[in-house]
C-alpha cells in the first residue's frame, strides 16, 4: 500500500466489492443515496468503477452539448480496459475543483499530471481528456492483471485481457472476481498505454449512448428540472443596447393569478462603458412560467434608450467606412515588404467582404435554476462549463466560495459558445437571493434573439498582388470588427512572402463566441480572397491552394491548440473533399463548384460545394463534401455528424441570417425575422469524411464551419459569375440576375 502515499491524485479502493479509480485522493464510501458523490469530502472529476458482478461504470464531469462527448470519452477508458463498450454504463458527475488559489482563483484537479477537463467548447473536450482517461483505463487493467497473477500463480507478462476478463491460457477470470484484490495490489511500474495499432474501440463507429432517450423525449434538460418550493421567473429586459429602466408600474402584473413578486433586476455591470452580461430589467416571479409571462405582459415600463439610440445597420456601415479610412490600425502579423511587393505586382486586386451579426439561436434557449441559502448555492444549468458558473456567481454573491456550490450541468440543447455566458443562471441566483426561494429562469425565443451575445459584425478589406506567373506575392488583410480579434495567422498569411494583417475594433452589440470564434468570419473572408486571386491568375482554385501548400510546406500557426500548420494534412483534406465531390467533372450549364479550406483549433477542414443558379437567381445546393482532420477520430460516426452539422450551420447563416438594428435595438425576435435554413435549401447530397490517423486529437466542433461559407460563395461565382462579398446571400442573386 506504500504506493498510495506516493500518488497525489489516484485513489483505488475496495468499496462494497468494487474497484474504483478516481481523482483526486479522498476517502471513498459508497451508499445507496443518489447524492452519494456529493456527500464526499471533495467532488469527483471522473471515476471508473468495476463491481463484483462485472458491471462497469464510467463517470465524468464534461457536459455534452450534442457533440457526442458522452459517448467518445468513455470509449477512451473502455479501450484501455478491454471491455465491451456497449456494456459500459455512463454517469454524469458534478464539477470538480481545487481549493481557491488567490482571491477568485480556480484550478483544475489533475490525474497523473493531466488536468481533469470539465467544459465543452473550443474543441477541447476530447483533446484534453485523450491521455488522462486512457491512463485511468490502463491503471485499472494492470491492477486487475496483477491481482489475477497472484490468484493464478501466473506471470503478469503472460496474462492478457479481453471483454472484461483476465486470460491465462485457457483460464478466464472475470474482472468482478478480482476487484477486491486489485484494490490492494502494488503496481511495480507505470501502466503502459496500448499501441494505437491494437485499438479495438477507438476509431470504430458508435452511436450516441443516449440517442434513444433524446429521440423519445426521455432525456432531461435544464428546462425540465424543478426544485421544491420553486418559483418561475421571466424578465422584461431593456430592449435598447445598454439601456436602463427609467420607471415601472407593477400594479397590473401583480393582479395576474400566481404572480408573487415583481422587482428591478439591475444591469451587471452597472457601468455601461463595459460589456453587459445581465441586462437591466424587471423580474416577474410566479408559480408557473405561464403566469410569469402574463405578468410580464402586464407591466408598464419606461425605458432609457441609452447612448446607442442612433445605432442601426447603416450607421455601423458608415462607421466602418470612417474607421477603415482614418482609424489607427493594430498590426498583428507582418513579414516581408507588402507595400513594395504590391506596387511591383503584375496584377492587383482590392476588395472588401462583409458579414452581419449572427445570433446563436440554440435549440434550448438560456435557462437556469438557483437556490441561494445562507450557506449553500444549488444550481442546475444548461451551460458549457461549471467553472464559469461558479466564478461568475461568486461575483454577484460575495462571500461564497467554490466549496459552497452544488452545480449540476444538464445535457445542453446545443451551445455553440453561447452557453459559456452565465446570464440566465445569474438572473436565477439574483432572484433567489431576493425572495429566499429556488427560482427557475427560462428565456423565450424573443429574449434569446434580442439579448444574445452575437457573433461580431465585420468588414474585411483585402489588397492582393500576383506576379506574372500568377503567384500570390503580396497580401494585406484589414479586419474592422465590432468586437473580437481575427485569425491573422490563418492561411494564406504564412504562404505569402509579403503579408500584413491589421485589425480595428469598434464596439456596439455585446459579442461572444459563435461556433469557431474569429475563424468563422476569417474563413469566409480569407478563402473568398484566395479564390478571387486564383481566378485573377487564371488558375484552378483547388490547384492554386495545393500549389501554395506544396511550395511553402509547414508554416507557423500560433493559434489556439496548435503551433504549426502541417501542409500535408491540409493537402489531404482538400483532396478528400474534392474527390468525394467529383472536382473537375463536366458540369451542366448553370452549375458551379467552389472549394475552401481552413485550420482552426488545431484541426484541418475543407469543403467543396456544387450549386445550380437558375436564370432568375434561384439557388440550389446540389452537393456538399466536407472533410476534416482533427487527429485521431475516436468515434468516426460522431466526427461525420460534426462535419455535417458545422457545414449546414454555415450554409444557414450565409443564406439568410442577420441581426438587424434600428434605433439602438434589435429588430429580429423570432424565426420569422431570423430565418434558419429549411430542409429544402440544404444540399441534396452530403458526403462527410474524416481522416484516419493516430495523431493526438484536437476536437471537431468548430472546424467544418469556416470553410463551408466561402466554398458556397465560391461555387456561386463559378456557376453564374456573381461574387458574394456581403452576407447574407438573401436576394442578391435574384437582383444580380435581373440586372
Amino acid at each position: 500500500m506504500n504506493d498510495f502515499s506516493r500518488r497525489r491524485f489516484l485513489q483505488v479502493s475496495a468499496a462494497t466489492g468494487a474497484l474504483v479509480i478516481t481523482a483526486p485522493s479522498f476517502s471513498f464510501a459508497q451508499s445507496g443515496s443518489e447524492d452519494r458523490y456529493r456527500n464526499l469530502d471533495t467532488n469527483l472529476g471522473f471515476y471508473l468503477k468495476i463491481d463484483a458482478d462485472n458491471i462497469i461504470t464510467i463517470g465524468y464531469s464534461v457536459p455534452d452539448d450534442g457533440t457526442g462527448v458522452s459517448t467518445a470519452l468513455p470509449m477512451l477508458v473502455a479501450e484501455e480496459l478491454d471491455v465491451d463498450f456497449d456494456a459500459v454504463k455512463v454517469e454524469k458527475l458534478p464539477p470538480l475543483y481545487k481549493s481557491q488559489r488567490g482571491e477568485r482563483g480556480y484550478e483544475n484537479e489533475e490525474y497523473k499530471g493531466q488536468p481533469i477537463h470539465q467544459s465543452t467548447g473550443g474543441s477541447q473536450a476530447i483533446r484534453r481528456s485523450y491521455v488522462m482517461l486512457r491512463q485511468a483505463g490502463a491503471e485499472a487493467r494492470d491492477r486487475l492483471k496483477m491481482a489475477a497473477a497472484e490468484e493464478l500463480g501466473a506471470s503478469f507478462d503472460e496474462l492478457t485481457t479481453e471483454d472484461g476478463f483476465v486470460v491465462s491460457g485457457g483460464t478466464r477470470v472475470a474482472y468482478g472476481a478480482l476487484v477486491e484484490k486489485a484494490a490492494m495490489v502494488t503496481l511495480t511500474a507505470e501502466p503502459k498505454l496500448k499501441d494505437e495499432k491494437d485499438y479495438k474501440i477507438i476509431g470504430t463507429n458508435r452511436p450516441q449512448k443516449i440517442q434513444k432517450d433524446v429521440a423519445t423525449g426521455q432525456q432531461l434538460y435544464c428546462m425540465d428540472m424543478e426544485l421544491p418550493n420553486m418559483l418561475n421567473a421571466v424578465i422584461a429586459r431593456c430592449p435598447y443596447i445598454d439601456g436602463m429602466v427609467k420607471s415601472f408600474d407593477a400594479t397590473e402584473a401583480l393582479k395576474v393569478p400566481g404572480v408573487r413578486h415583481v422587482f428591478h433586476l439591475k444591469r451587471i455591470p452597472e457601468d455601461r462603458s463595459e460589456q453587459k452580461y445581465i441586462a437591466d430589467g424587471i423580474a416577474v416571479l410566479a408559480d408557473s412560467h405561464w403566469a410569469a409571462l402574463k405578468g410580464r405582459d402586464a407591466l408598464e415600463i419606461e425605458w432609457d434608450d441609452s447612448m446607442w439610440s442612433h445605432a442601426d445597420n447603416d450607421w455601423i456601415d458608415r462607421n466602418f467606412d470612417n474607421l477603415v479610412a482614418n482609424a489607427e490600425r493594430n498590426v498583428r502579423l507582418e513579414h516581408g515588404d507588402f507595400d513594395k511587393a504590391y506596387a511591383e505586382a503584375d496584377k492587383t486586386l482590392e476588395v472588401a467582404y462583409e458579414q452581419p451579426y449572427w445570433a446563436h439561436a440554440t435549440m434550448e434557449t438560456p435557462c437556469g435554476i438557483a437556490d441561494v441559502t445562507d450557506d449553500k448555492v444549488t444550481v442546475i444549468a444548461g451551460n458549457q462549463t461549471a467553472v464559469r458558473v461558479m466564478n461568475d456567481l461568486m461575483n454577484v454573491l460575495p462571500g461564497y466560495t467554490h466549496d459552497q456550490f452544488d452545480v449540476t450541468l444538464m445535457r445542453l440543447g446545443s451551445g455553440f459558445g453561447r452557453k459559456f455566458i452565465v446570464d440566465a443562471v445569474t438572473e436565477a441566483a439574483l432572484c433567489s437571493k431576493e425572495v429566499g426561494r429556488p427560482v427557475k429562469v427560462i428565456w423565450t425565443r424573443e429574449d434569446d434573439l434580442e439579448q444574445d451575445f452575437y457573433n461580431p459584425k465585420g468588414r474585411h478589406v483585402f489588397r492582393g498582388g500576383i506576379d506574372k506567373d500568377g503567384k500570390l506575392i503580396a497580401a494585406n488583410y484589414l479586419h474592422c470588427s465590432t468586437d473580437n480579434d481575427f485569425a491573422t495567422h490563418a492561411f494564406p498569411a504564412h504562404h505569402v512572402p509579403n503579408y500584413r494583417g491589421e485589425v480595428i475594433h469598434s464596439k456596439v452589440l455585446p459579442s461572444g463566441p459563435w461556433r469557431g470564434p474569429t475563424e468563422n468570419v476569417a474563413g469566409y473572408a480569407m478563402q473568398s480572397f484566395v479564390d478571387e486571386m486564383a481566378h485573377l491568375a487564371g488558375k484552378d482554385p483547388l490547384e492554386y491552394r495545393l500549389d501554395m501548400f506544396r511550395e511553402t510546406g509547414d508554416t507557423p500557426h500560433p493559434g489556439f491548440s496548435s503551433d504549426v500548420m502541417v501542409a500535408e494534412r491540409f493537402i489531404n483534406v482538400l483532396q478528400m473533399a474534392a474527390k468525394n465531390a467529383g472536382w473537375g467533372k463536366e458540369l451542366p450549364e448553370g452549375h458551379g463548384m467552389g472549394v475552401a479550406s481552413f485550420m482552426t483549433f488545431g484541426g484541418y477542414a475543407a469543403c467543396v460545394v456544387e450549386v445550380k443558379v437558375d436564370s432568375d437567381g434561384t439557388l440550389t445546393i446540389i452537393n456538399a463534401s466536407g472533410a476534416a482532420d482533427p487527429g485521431i477520430a475516436v468515434n468516426p460516426q460522431g466526427c461525420h455528424a460534426q462535419i455535417e452539422s458545422g457545414t449546414l450551420d454555415g450554409f444557414s447563416a450565409a443564406l439568410g441570417q442577420q441581426i438587424e438594428i434600428e434605433g439602438g435595438r434589435v429588430l429580429n425576435n423570432n424565426f420569422d425575422s431570423y430565418e434558419m435554413a429549411r430542409i429544402g435549401s440544404m444540399p441534396h447530397q452530403f458526403t462527410p469524411e474524416v481522416a484516419r490517423n493516430f495523431i493526438e486529437p484536437r476536437g471537431l466542433g468548430e472546424m467544418s464551419l469556416p470553410p463551408a461559407i466561402p466554398a458556397l460563395c465560391n461555387a456561386i461565382f463559378d456557376a453564374c459569375g456573381v461574387r458574394i462579398r456581403k452576407l447574407p446571400i438573401a436576394d442578391q442573386l435574384r437582383e444580380a440576375m435581373r440586372a
